[in-house]
């Protein structure tokens, strides 16, 4: 079974600046993927790439099995909700769907339950005889997504598509592009909210620079920054004897009141299992053990900020990485939205 999106070293420049730089990576069908990066690294231009809208300087990339120059064929099987979206605002949202429904040549006798269930799909239904030009920006939203859904795609493209929602807003929209992945439909998304991805995405591509600079399952991905897992460890007992532990210049964060601590200790499982056998040997009581596994904005800003020092001499970037890579926390997250 060919993959549903395929993508062999490919190259766009806008003059003299460089926007994907021998970009390479696969989706396969069915898949749910993550594309990430931050504001410029690419993944507009590579979007616009997949979707026909513009072309490539060099690479190879087939869209359902197509290649860029069948772009009819691709237009038939995929949705797309991009991030700028052109809508009439003198239509109605009914009128609007039903305009695309006519474009993609479904037959009139079936066009009003067409369109009834996307409004409903989308929770538009008590407001499809507004005119679009009146709508909120979040229903713009929905009817976005609506609108994509009109051709029932094989794949399906977003580009921040819960952008200007209210958080009732973007879970219905989740809970939709689940379903829709449930029923076979490859989902192909973009977004700067990382709790969303790391929700939705069974898999993650993450560029910089127009670079592919790390792709698998989060667990994947942690790896590929070097990061290890946390353990968040609960003991009770005399906390004098954590002084002389072997482990001890593995806690990174100390806290609570005698005669308990939590202690945050840096290390993989193997760490893990060793840290309790000498918690057990000094005769404190382990309360509670969890695991502090570092989150998806973590290995994004270690990747990122890797990416940027290799690219750049002379930058710190890399010493940024190291200072966040071992499970350090930082203040004011966020630094993958701007």
């Amino acid at each position: 079974m060919p993959a549903a999106i395929r993508v062999a070293g490919l190259h766009k420049s806008y003059g003299a600046t460089p926007a994907v730089v021998d970009l390479s990576f696969a989706v396969e069908q069915g898949e749910f993927l993550g594309f990430l990066g931050p504001n410029g690294a690419g993944k507009t231009t590579t979007i616009r790439i997949l979707t026909g809208i513009i072309r490539p300087d060099a690479g190879d990339v087939t869209v359902g099995g197509f290649t860029l120059d069948q772009r009819e064929a691709i237009a038939r099987m995929i949705g797309v909700v991009p991030e700028s979206r052109g809508f009439y605002d003198w239509m109605t949202a009914s009128e609007y769907l039903e305009f695309f429904a006519r474009v993609y040549n479904h037959r009139e006798s079936g066009r009003s339950s067409l369109v009834g269930s996307l409004l409903e799909a989308v929770d538009l239904t008590r407001s499809r005889d507004i005119r679009v030009g009146a709508f909120s920006r979040g229903m713009k939203q929905r009817l976005g997504l609506a609108r994509a859904l009109v051709n029932q795609p094989q794949i399906l493209f977003l580009d921040e598509p819960t952008l200007g929602l209210d958080p009732q807003g973007q879970q219905d929209i989740r809970n939709l592009l689940r379903t829709l992945n449930a029923g076979g439909t490859t989902v192909f998304l973009s977004s700067h909210l990382l709790s969303e991805v790391a929700e939705l995405c069974s898999r993650i591509a993450v560029i910089d620079r127009g670079r592919l600079v790390g792709e698998g399952t989060i667990d994947d991905l942690r790896r590929k920054a070097g990061l290890k897992p946390n353990w968040r460890v609960r003991v009770m007992g005399d906390l004098r004897a954590l002084e002389s532990a072997p482990f001890a210049g593995q806690v990174i964060d100390r806290t609570g009141t005698p005669p308990q601590a939590e202690l945050l200790v840096l290390g993989d499982l193997a760490d893990a299992n060793r840290l309790l056998d000498e918690l057990r040997a000094r005769r404190l009581e382990v309360v509670k053990l969890t695991a502090d596994n570092q989150d998806l904005e973590d290995i994004f800003m270690a990747l990122t900020r890797r990416q940027q020092a290799e690219t750049s001499p002379g930058s710190k970037g890399i010493e940024g990485a190291r200072a966040s890579a071992p499970g350090n926390r930082r203040e004011g997250r966020g630094g993958a939205s701007e």
